[in-house]
């Protein structure tokens, strides 16, 4: 399985190799994480978003002073800005 393909409600299994055998424990996938990069000239800016909340991380939800958030761009909403 790749892990890119992850959502959140997925369910996965984590393995774990001990001297007696292998452990293993199941679990569900609650929040999936996105490293974004900016298409800035003069800066390398890079950030971690958390895309179930679609918040910063390590922020999440119950910030009160959120002030970002993340949308996927749609190709007409490009054509618009003149990012294409």
């Amino acid at each position: 399985m790749d892990l890119y393909h992850l959502r959140v409600g997925d369910l996965v299994i984590r393995e774990t190799d001990t001297e007696r055998g292998m452990k293993r424990h199941i679990g569900e996938v609650i929040s999936v994480r996105a490293r974004v990069r900016y298409f800035h000239p003069e800066q390398d800016w890079r950030e971690w978003w958390d895309v179930h909340y679609g918040t910063q991380y390590p922020y999440g939800p119950w910030r009160e002073d959120r002030h970002c958030r993340l949308i996927r761009a749609e190709v007409d909403q490009l054509d618009r800005l003149g990012l294409r």
